[in-house]
């Protein structure tokens, strides 16, 4: 949040904009010509209420995505009150394999794979303690994951994800490879050693708070796919600022994942350094389009 602020503070000497820092960071008041304009945490000021509580409700998101007919992860909603019956008949139906998580969560913290029935009840019970509803989508074999920036209906970034992975030597062990590019999260078989060359995932998600990584070499006709669905997604949203994630399956399946009203470049921008006047510009513009 600090290297974030850190820019913000530049943007608005640039534009000439008060900028006020508060609440530990995460309120930010941007005031110019007697307007004034708000970012929470990474959330920009340019998004209607609908708009933003929809992208930050998987359940809303869904229903909106099937209602405009636009490929979508699936999601189902549970609340506290659940029938048990219905959550495993849902489990049985999508080959004893799915992924819950909370309704309104982000950044892939407390998201889990559930393949075993004795772990489906106990998971849901302990997101219950903190959530008012959860998700359950079916578990998708997904080959690589998408970003894209869309700022005032034009795509301004797009990058892809890959899960965190290492390369056996046939000497080391999982959990020793995965300390040696600094991946210290829970592992499956930390102490397996994988043969030379054999390529071990460490994590089935994709965020890149959670060890993945980015490539920028992205297939032409892909990114023309994934640019017009994204677009799709901002126009019948009216969305004006927004990252827009997409995956792409073993099956070429292309489904829209969610879209996030919080723009976090952080993490994209330290693993490409090289990107910063792209990153500098996309938020510079974000905010001049709150004042304009």
């Amino acid at each position: 949040m600090n290297d974030f602020n850190n820019l913000l503070k530049i943007i608005c000497q640039e534009l000439n904009i008060k900028l006020t820092i508060s609440s530990d960071g995460w309120l930010k008041i941007l005031e110019k010509d007697n307007v004034t304009h708000y970012i929470t945490g990474y959330r920009f000021d340019n998004n209607g209420y609908a708009t933003s509580e929809i992208m930050n409700d998987k359940g809303l998101f869904y229903d909106v995505m099937t209602y405009k007919n636009i490929p979508v992860v699936e999601q189902k909603v549970l609340f506290h009150n659940y029938e048990k019956n219905e959550v495993l008949a849902y489990f049985n139906n999508h080959n004893r394999e799915i992924i819950i998580k909370g309704n309104t969560g982000n950044a892939g913290k407390e998201v889990f794979k559930i393949n075993k029935e004795e772990d489906l009840f106990i998971v849901i019970d302990k997101l219950f303690q903190k959530e008012y509803s959860i998700s359950l989508s079916p578990f998708y074999d997904i080959k690589n994951e998408y970003r894209i920036v869309v700022l005032n209906k034009k795509i301004r970034l797009i990058f892809g994800k890959i899960k965190p992975f290492v390369l056996g030597d046939g000497k080391k062990n999982v959990m020793e490879l995965a300390s040696e590019i600094n991946y210290f999260s829970e592992l499956e078989n930390p102490l397996y050693i994988p043969k030379k060359d054999e390529k071990i995932e460490l994590n089935f998600k994709f965020n890149l708070s959670s060890g993945g990584r980015v490539f920028l070499n992205i297939d032409d006709d892909v990114k023309n796919k994934l640019e017009r669905l994204a677009l799709m997604v901002a126009n019948n949203l009216n969305i004006l600022f927004a990252s827009i994630d997409i995956i792409v399956t073993r099956d070429e399946e292309i489904l829209v994942m969610e879209a996030n009203s919080g723009v976090t470049l952080n993490r994209f921008l330290k693993q490409n350094p090289g990107y910063f006047i792209v990153i500098y510009n996309i938020y510079k513009d974000a905010i001049k389009l709150m004042f304009s």
